[in-house]
């Protein structure tokens, strides 16, 4: 037995037809969106990423002469420590001034045992990183990052 359209539905059917297959076409060579697109990508900066910020800052102004004796200086009055103090851990830790005043930052927002920069910096080098170092003392990292923006070189005004 063969099956017959009627002859409305054999009308219509060509149309639909083809208004499929053109936007099948027409949709073939259009690239699905990604995923990501969809998510909400989070791009807000972490602490860490800050304070790893101002020691580059802190560093990058330290590479010359004249800005490592304006890096020393401000780093000494804010840390209340002295110059040549500063200039020794610089040469004994083998570490930039940017690093040396995160240590700093790190041993004076301690909050569960009184800590030392010389400690913080051995338990780095034990190989701990920054946020398990900061959880065994109970640091605060935005502490530090607070702190340390304080500790960058002004910003030059154009």
């Amino acid at each position: 037995m063969r099956h017959r359209l009627g002859r409305a539905a054999r009308v219509l059917a060509l149309p639909i037809l083809l208004l499929v297959s053109f936007a099948a076409a027409a949709f073939a060579d259009t690239p699905a969106p990604a995923r990501a697109t969809y998510r909400a990508v989070n791009t807000k900066e972490t602490a860490l990423q800050r304070i790893q910020r101002s020691v580059a800052r802190i560093n990058q102004e330290a590479a010359t002469p004249e800005g490592e004796a304006m890096v020393v200086d401000r780093l000494s009055n804010q840390l209340k420590v002295g110059a040549d103090v500063l200039r020794s851990q610089h040469q004994a830790w083998a570490i930039g001034y940017g690093e040396i005043a995160m240590v700093y930052g790190f041993a004076r927002a301690a909050r569960k045992q009184p800590t030392t920069p010389e400690s913080v910096v051995t338990e780095r080098r034990m190989g701990k990183d920054w946020d398990v170092i900061a959880k065994d003392l109970g640091v605060k990292i935005d502490t530090v990052a607070s702190r340390l923006k304080r500790q960058e070189p002004p910003k030059r005004r154009k």
